[in-house]
């Protein structure tokens, strides 16, 4: 069963299958309204993630780059209001993993 929601279990699967594991899900840092967001250290590869995993449309991927408001990269099931937030590509060290 995923952490997540059905349309982010693939993403959720690619990123475990990494070893690394997702933070506890949290209320969205946008609003209640958002769902909820779940956090992990990963850089994403968002055009090969979307063409690999065959994710919906209605999955959207979004970068923030808020600098000292915080920074993410985020695929968000619009459906479900649930999230997975990786590290903006801007900011990401070459140990972070990288999920393509």
């Amino acid at each position: 069963m995923p952490k997540t929601c059905p349309h982010l279990e693939p993403l959720e699967q690619a990123i475990e299958a990494n070893g690394v594991s997702l933070g506890e899900g949290r209320p969205s840092p946008y609003g209640p309204e958002w769902g909820i967001w779940f956090w992990c250290d990963v850089l994403f590869d968002a055009g090969a993630l979307r063409a690999r995993l065959k994710l919906p449309e209605f999955v959207t991927y979004e970068e923030y780059d808020g600098r000292v408001a915080g920074s993410d990269a985020t695929f968000y099931c619009k459906e479900c209001k649930r999230a997975i937030m990786g590290i903006h590509p801007h900011y990401a060290t070459s140990t972070i993993p990288r999920i393509a």
